[in-house]
């Protein structure tokens, strides 16, 4: 008999749960369908995680530490960029392509708008996306760039449309002037 692996099983739990949360929505998840696609018994989920609320922030908790480090590349690759527009555009086009990614983080900020305690986890993205680009186009322009890349990311998504990477690049070339 294997040895028993308690954080291995919570991390499974977890992990289905971000998938069940990126196909049905936040909403939509329940302890049962997180047992069945983890592979364990019912009471593990309620063991590990009493609530359905308990279950659906650690997976986000967990979820958000990806994007912090997805913000952490970004930052990376803007503070060594000739062309802020250029390279904003294309590391956007680039995170659509993981839709599950995307979909899973348009479901925290959902989420963040009916719980207050998700509420810095959804702010870690944004955060994230304006910080290397602060020093460089000043705050204003900076939050301006998050907003518009974040409202470009949603459409794309909520319509099914590829996104306009040259207008999206554009319209960001306009704030980094």
């Amino acid at each position: 008999m294997p040895p028993r692996d308690p954080e291995g099983r919570r991390k499974a739990i977890t992990d289905a749960a971000l998938e069940i949360i990126a196909e049905v929505g936040v909403a939509n998840t329940s302890h049962r369908a997180v047992a069945a696609r983890a592979g364990v018994p019912l009471g593990s989920t309620t063991y590990y995680f009493r609530t359905l609320e308990d279950l659906t922030t650690a997976a986000l908790n967990s979820f958000s530490e990806s994007l912090r480090a997805e913000a952490a590349r970004w930052a990376a690759l803007v503070d060594g960029s000739a062309d802020i527009a250029l390279t904003m555009a294309v590391l956007a086009e680039e995170y659509l392509s993981n839709r599950r990614r995307a979909v899973t983080e348009y479901e925290l900020c959902l989420a963040a708008a009916r719980d207050p305690n998700l509420r810095a986890l959804a702010q870690a993205w944004p955060d994230g996306l304006q910080a290397p680009l602060a020093p460089r186009i000043g705050a204003a322009n900076a939050a301006a760039v998050a907003m518009l890349i974040d409202g470009a990311m949603i459409q794309s998504l909520s319509t099914g449309r590829a996104l306009d990477r040259g207008g999206l690049e554009q319209a960001v070339r306009h704030f980094v002037r």
